[in-house]
């Protein structure tokens, strides 16, 4: 009969989430404890006779292991790990859960029927059913939660744009403006810059319009 709680027999991958997970949860300022990992079939028959056909309270409406099952590691459990509150605290649950959540976690919390308060499992978003680990296929990689985002400096946003707006004045302009360029250009309006490049791709800016205007009025 096997039950365990060693986050290492959890699959790779969520037993990497599940260490982050935990690591998130103190820095909240939540006293976890992951109280089971994975379950072989001959604990859970036994679990689920708990209530049943011995005394108890039913924790369980299957008889064989899904997500917790020794052969998926997809699913753990855990408490408030404070002596004489490890499941009387509801806010606890939903607190710690929610971070789970936002890895990407589903948390037995949010089932309308029969709510597991202390279960999270990966599921790739609810497209895995039980039914279906049952049957041996199982869910892809969890990806590795990170909380870093991506910033660009000021210095390379600077770049990309100097270079993108060097192409803009190099391209050349679209033949269906042919008649318009010619007449602003014929009639003063339009000059181009101190080397004379029209920049016809460039964007215009309130100092060029400012410009034309000006040259309009002066007509």
């Amino acid at each position: 009969m096997l039950s365990s709680r060693d986050i290492g027999l959890l699959r790779p991958d969520v037993a990497a989430n599940c260490r982050l997970w935990l690591e998130r949860c103190s820095a909240a300022g939540l006293k976890v404890l992951v109280t089971s990992t994975v379950r072989d079939g001959e604990y859970q028959a036994w679990l689920y006779e708990q209530g049943r056909s011995r005394p108890g309270t039913i924790v369980t409406n299957s008889p064989t292991p899904t997500f917790h099952s020794d052969k998926a590691g997809l699913a753990f459990d855990f408490c408030k790990n404070v002596k004489g509150q490890e499941y009387s605290d509801p806010s606890f649950f939903r607190s710690a859960a929610a971070l789970a959540k936002e890895m990407g976690f589903s948390w037995g919390g949010d089932w309308k029927s029969f709510p597991d308060g202390p279960h999270i499992q990966w599921d790739q978003g609810g497209r895995w059913t039980s039914a279906m680990i049952l049957k041996g296929t199982y869910p892809g990689a969890m990806p590795l939660f990170s909380e870093k985002e991506e910033t660009m400096t000021q210095e390379a946003f600077d770049k990309l744009m100097d270079g993108y707006l060097a192409r803009l004045r190099e391209e050349p302009p679209g033949d269906w403006s042919r008649e318009a360029r010619a007449w602003a250009e014929q009639s003063g309006l339009f000059g181009g810059d101190e080397a004379g490049s029209m920049q016809y791709r460039m964007f215009l800016t309130r100092e060029q319009l400012a410009a034309v205007l000006y040259r309009m009025r002066q007509q």
